[in-house]
């Protein structure tokens, strides 16, 4: 939380009326510095790719445009913050970082935001944003690529802060529409976010992510009828767009898992790379736990693990693994997945050092949640010194709220109800830490901040492993308590 506002004050001075940057810019925008017509015009479509949304064919977009001019840092950094493919993520941001200094000091600023975070640097990453965004205040692209990654990193506040100075320099802005609807939907503000949508679809009736968007902001404040709606509109307006995903993801939610797995298969046609494909995999192997379906579920991750293993995409491996330990039976089962987990983040498979820490600190949490909960309280403490160990060298979002999800667990586990709260409060995102802090208030006597909790943790429509795991319960428990209540 003290991060978090310090943040949101980096931003603010970012944009101060009178910015003091460290290097005096030349021009309101960021420059593009190539000395190729050809590439810069690559770049453009590029970027105009990426602000509607079409991640593939922006990458695509970037590699042609590096092909073109070998030595455009700007080009190389932007395609490495885009791929899903590890070895070109990792290749592209070297030769970014070797290629910056003949950029400008705008383009190296970009590098050591980008590249920072992705090796794990938060501190002086998010130092280069904001010093980014103070050169440069006019420059609403660059406002739209720092807000998008704020969102990203489920830092909204900062995030609704920055991309509205974004729609304050160009209003009818979609990109920034867009992510700005995000933000305030993931933020609980469903009211503002459909206002948002509805000028985001005004604008680009053509297109279909302003429907896709629409669908998977609808789903989420539990409009399931009207985000299909949505949903199958984008898949009109282009059918190789990928929207099958959000029929699907919905379908999930719903608890009509049958349907669901039909439309993931349909959406695996249309996917533009490896990782995607076992994304998706992962995703419909999820409808198995949501229909209690151990044996299937199980089998299911177990292939979508040996296909991420086959790929070198260490990250999916692991957290396929991660979710077996999750929904394992017993604790031994959940001990074997742990430490496969493990294994695939430590086998020397091409990954940016963000990605795994960060995976390794909810590989962590699982293990000190599950290591509780069996009342193996030795070893739960190790997982939370070595998460807490983490969190003091990283501002990894990602690892700051696993430590305290984990340790508000175990303290959970010794009946330190009070000491939890504190650590709880930390992640009011995940289903399973938001039902602990739940029990937590109710432990303690804070009724009413108990049953505003539970409105919300029972309106989570994620398609997360977290979700199906605690929330369809959740509701089930809730609607016996009322009935009971109401005799």
């Amino acid at each position: 939380m003290r991060w978090t506002a310090l943040l949101l004050t980096f931003c603010a001075a970012a944009f101060a009326t009178n910015p003091k940057p460290h290097h005096p810019a030349k021009s309101s925008t960021l420059p593009v510095t190539t000395s190729s017509p050809a590439a810069r015009k690559e770049f453009e479509h590029a970027m105009g790719d990426l602000e509607m949304m079409r991640r593939a064919d922006a990458v695509n977009d970037l590699r042609a445009t590096v092909k073109r001019d070998p030595k455009f840092a700007q080009a190389y950094i932007l395609l490495s913050h885009l791929t899903h493919d590890p070895d070109e993520e990792l290749s592209t941001r070297a030769r970014a970082q070797q290629l910056a200094a003949q950029a400008t000091p705008g383009e190296r600023l970009l590098i050591r935001w980008l590249s920072g975070v992705q090796e794990n640097n938060y501190v002086p990453a998010i130092a280069a944003m904001n010093d980014l965004l103070a050169m440069y205040p006019q420059d609403h692209r660059t406002a739209f690529l720092a807000g998008r990654w704020l969102v990203h990193q489920r830092r909204y506040a900062q995030g609704v802060f920055v991309l509205e100075h974004a729609i304050a320099l160009l209003p009818d802005y979609p990109a920034a529409l867009n992510e700005l609807a995000y933000a305030y939907a993931f933020s609980g503000n469903f009211e503002k976010a459909a206002g948002l949508m509805e000028r985001y679809v005004q604008l680009e009736p053509d297109q279909p992510n302003p429907y896709d968007s629409y669908g998977e902001i609808l789903r989420a404040a539990g409009q399931y009828d009207a985000a299909l709606d949505k949903y199958r509109m984008a898949i009109r307006i282009d059918p190789t767009f990928g929207s099958e995903l959000g029929v699907a993801d919905t379908y999930a939610v719903m608890g009509r898992e049958a349907e669901a797995r039909e439309e993931y298969a349909k959406a695996l046609m249309f996917v533009n790379s490896e990782n995607d494909q076992v994304e998706y995999e992962l995703q419909s192997a999820l409808t198995w736990i949501r229909e209690n379906n151990h044996k299937q579920g199980d089998k299911s991750l177990h292939e979508v693990a040996r296909h991420a293993h086959s790929l070198g995409l260490a990250k999916l491996e692991a957290e396929a693994n991660r979710i077996m330990a999750m929904s394992a039976p017993d604790y031994k089962d959940a001990l074997h997945h742990l430490k496969a987990a493990e294994h695939a983040l430590d086998e020397g498979y091409p990954i940016s050092k963000s990605d795994r820490e960060e995976e390794r600190a909810l590989v962590l949490k699982v293990a000190a949640l599950q290591a509780a909960q069996n009342k193996s309280m030795e070893a739960a403490s190790k997982a939370v010194a070595q998460l807490e160990s983490m969190a003091a060298q990283s501002r990894s979002q990602i690892i700051q709220v696993a430590y305290h999800s984990a340790a508000g667990g175990v303290l959970m586990e010794q009946g330190k109800y009070a000491e939890a709260i504190a650590h709880l409060q930390e992640d009011t995102e995940s289903p399973e830490s938001m039902q602990l802090l739940w029990k937590a208030y109710q432990q303690t006597g804070a009724q009413e901040d108990a049953k505003l909790l539970a409105a919300r943790l029972a309106g989570i429509n994620e398609p997360t492993v977290e979700q199906a795991l605690v929330v369809p319960q959740f509701r089930v428990m809730l609607a016996e308590q009322q009935q009971q209540a109401a005799k």
